[in-house]
């Protein structure tokens, strides 16, 4: 039965006022179809595409990574190759730089890994690093170095000029390439001379006077390639002791010791060029000076031979009477013929001469007598020479 909207408290239901639904669209179904797809896909798609980078990134690094990477560890195996080599352990050395160069194929680690080959004593090896480092960058100068000075050790003075004349192609303001090349110079000019003096003693003068001329030249291109180097800013105390070698050698005692000088002023102890200091000022009349420095390479070299010899000649020679001391002459000179087990026939010529100082001629002709025997046996006519005009003069009662 119908309700009766008269009766009171009969509840009546609301009245409904929405609109009716509309038809559904079939095209507009289709649209939202398609854009939900395609915005699926391109979320899956985007979803692998960052998957794939992702995969691709561990399987192939960032070149720059790769690179940081990459010198990381080559300057890691490098410090340890410079510790290994610092402690002596020259394997390990080798090890490391060969480690290094794997990494990266540097100038540096072929010159270190030369240096460790040459510690190791295999120099062909060493020498086809060094090869590579110049060809690396040619101007790796610390190379040429060290691949200069191993030649000039192993005898070869003559292929290190060559080095280092090619090295200054591209590189002509390298004042240190320039002292290198003067000092394998002065070393073939010291090769040339033991020629000269070697045809000298055997009489085979045109030998003689050929090596001379090259002595000579020789001295005198590593002259001017000193000189360039100092120009060049070249101050270390080897140069300076090199340079007064050379001077001295050439009878530039006063410029001789000049370098000198500043040589040991660098670094006090480098015997040689207290010597070679004492050996300028001992040609300049300075014989207070020259003992003194003479004395200082006794201390840094106790009974050097050759020290004691050069000291016992300047108290048997000396033209000052405050210096001149016979006796202390023959003290020495006996501690030098004692301290040198060749039996060195100048350094006998010396302590016979230090008798004759002190009035004792008959031991001075015994001391001269032995030495003329002694340069006999060597073959050494020119010794020969000087030692019987001197023996002549002991048997006379004279010093000179």
């Amino acid at each position: 039965m119908a309700s009766d909207p008269n009766i009171p408290g009969e509840k009546r239901p609301a009245p409904d006022y929405s609109e009716p639904a509309p038809p559904t669209s079939r095209p507009l179904q289709i649209f939202l179809l398609v854009a939900f797809l395609i915005t699926a896909a391109a979320y899956v798609t985007d979803q692998w595409t960052a998957q794939r980078i992702q995969e691709m990134q561990v399987k192939r690094p960032n070149p720059l990574k790769r690179l940081v990477e990459s010198q990381s560890a080559y300057l890691a195996h490098i410090k340890a190759g410079d510790d290994a080599l610092a402690r002596k352990q020259y394997d390990k050395a080798v090890s490391e730089y060969r480690l290094a160069l794997q990494g990266q194929d540097q100038s540096e680690g072929h010159q270190k890994l030369g240096q460790a080959l040459l510690k190791q004593n295999n120099p062909d090896a060493a020498f086809a690093e060094f090869r590579e480092a110049v060809k690396i960058n040619p101007r790796q100068i610390e190379a040429y170095g060290i691949w200069g000075q191993a030649l000039v050790s192993q005898g070869k003075a003559g292929d290190a000029v060559s080095l280092y004349l090619g090295a200054l192609q591209t590189n002509a303001n390298a004042g240190v390439l320039h002292f290198n090349l003067a000092a394998a110079l002065q070393d073939e000019q010291r090769n040339a001379e033991a020629v000269r003096r070697l045809s000298a003693a055997k009489g085979k003068t045109n030998e003689a006077a050929a090596a001379a001329a090259e002595s000579q030249r020789l001295a005198t291109e590593a002259l001017e390639q000193y000189t360039q180097a100092g120009r060049l800013g070249v101050k270390s105390a080897a140069f300076w002791s090199s340079f007064g070698v050379l001077l001295n050698e050439q009878g530039k005692f006063a410029d001789a010791e000049a370098c000198l000088t500043r040589a040991i002023n660098e670094d006090p102890s480098l015997s040689r060029a207290h010597s070679e200091l004492a050996l300028a000022q001992f040609r300049q009349g300075n014989y207070g000076d020259a003992i003194e420095h003479y004395n200082k390479v006794l201390t840094l070299i106790p009974d050097d031979p050759a020290t004691l010899d050069s000291l016992a000649q300047i108290y048997a020679t000396a033209t000052n009477s405050e210096v001149l001391s016979p006796k202390m002459a023959v003290q020495l000179a006996q501690r030098a013929c004692d301290a040198n087990a060749s039996q060195n026939a100048r350094f006998m010529d010396t302590l016979a001469r230090s008798y004759a100082a002190d009035g004792d001629f008959l031991k001075a002709m015994s001391w001269e007598e032995k030495a003329l025997r002694r340069a006999g046996q060597l073959g050494d006519r020119s010794l020969e020479s000087d030692l019987q005009a001197r023996y002549t003069l002991f048997l006379n009662h004279k010093t000179q």
